[in-house]
């Protein structure tokens, strides 16, 4: 079994050793956090707790780290656990800036180390299905694409500070990556944006709405509407039902239309025309159920990263991969701030 420890003791931390108790490739030998308080969490799924994170490295040596910590800190704690030669995941933000992303990068180079940015919605059936149909033509040539987070954060949600502080919180920053990074593992790269964003509902320095077109490489046109201040079931973790802690919903999040086809994302309804041959607005178009196994994302990303730790497979999300999703979310932000339009 890999020996695994995580840094940060928070929600997603926990999340990841709840995950790690379940998985056969792996055990959890430690977490480490800051706050000493955080010790009866390590209790509570049965590993060492520390408060200095190489301390635990140096005592444990695990095979692999997972690091859920502040995003702003990602870099100095991947290059930490590079210099102990501790392959690892690192939840996403890769960083909060693209010039931390590179110190990342620099440090599992020098040390060699792998690295597995925690998009985990990559590991998704439906993710993994979507992307497939787009690429072998379901759709025909993709033209638009319709994303939507729109959900309420709870009051408490912000007792964490740095969820709330420009350049590190905001839902662009924690949510929409996971949906931008989606899109562009779906569609393709996203070579420009335009947005605008508003903080007047809660009138934090970060944002709590955002709206933005997008540009894809392959020539089709995108819409994103985001807020985490609103009443609403129109979120992927709401819809694609894959995370346990949120109410479902049976609505949709993103929908995809193409010269050939249309398809509704998560219900996996597949829209065309009962005639190709026949195709305009006046003739009767067919819906097929697209059927797709479920699976928890999560789960799946963990048995990745153990295997990317024995050198069995590549990472499915590098960093620099990661640092693309990071850097158009980024242009986002940018263009709320310039009202410009920001090439990727």
């Amino acid at each position: 079994m890999l020996n695994l420890v995580i840094i940060g003791a928070g929600a997603m931390g926990q999340n990841h050793a709840a995950v790690i108790k379940n998985n056969p490739l792996c055990r959890l030998v430690g977490m480490a956090d800051a706050n000493p308080q955080q010790a009866n969490v390590a209790a509570r799924f049965d590993t060492r707790f520390y408060t200095d994170i190489e301390t635990m490295l140096l005592a444990e040596k695990p095979d692999g780290a997972i690091i859920v910590s502040p995003n702003h800190l990602h870099a100095d704690h991947a290059e930490l656990c590079a210099q102990h030669g501790v392959h690892m995941l690192i939840e996403k933000p890769v960083a909060d800036s693209l010039a931390r992303a590179q110190q990342i990068i620099v440090a599992t180079e020098k040390y060699k180390v792998r690295a597995l940015v925690g998009h985990h919605r990559r590991h998704s059936p439906l993710i993994q299905k979507t992307r497939a149909m787009i690429a072998e033509g379901a759709l025909g040539q993709l033209v638009a694409v319709m994303a939507q987070f729109l959900l309420k954060k709870p009051d408490d949600y912000f007792e964490v500070g740095w969820r709330s502080q420009k350049n590190i919180g905001g839902p662009t920053l924690i949510n929409l990556i996971h949906d931008i990074d989606g899109l562009r593992f779906m569609c393709g790269e996203i070579t420009q944006v335009y947005a605008q964003s508003r903080s007047s509902v809660r009138q934090f320095d970060v944002e709590d709405t955002l709206s933005a077109n997008l540009v894809f490489a392959n020539g089709a046109l995108g819409t994103v509407l985001a807020s985490d201040a609103v009443a609403a079931p129109w979120s992927y973790e709401q819809t694609a039902k894959e995370n346990p802690m949120y109410f479902s919903s049976e609505q949709n999040c993103y929908h995809f239309a193409g010269t050939a086809g249309a398809l509704a994302f998560p219900s996996m309804h597949l829209w065309q025309f009962l005639d190709a041959a026949k195709a305009g607005w006046q003739h009767p178009m067919t819906q097929t159920q697209i059927v797709v196994e479920h699976a928890d994302p999560l789960a799946r990303q963990l048995t990745h990263f153990c295997h990317v730790i024995q050198g069995t497979e590549p990472p499915l999300v590098t960093v620099q991969d990661a640092a693309r999703s990071l850097a158009t979310v980024l242009a986002l932000l940018e263009s709320a701030r310039s009202g410009q339009i920001i090439f990727v």
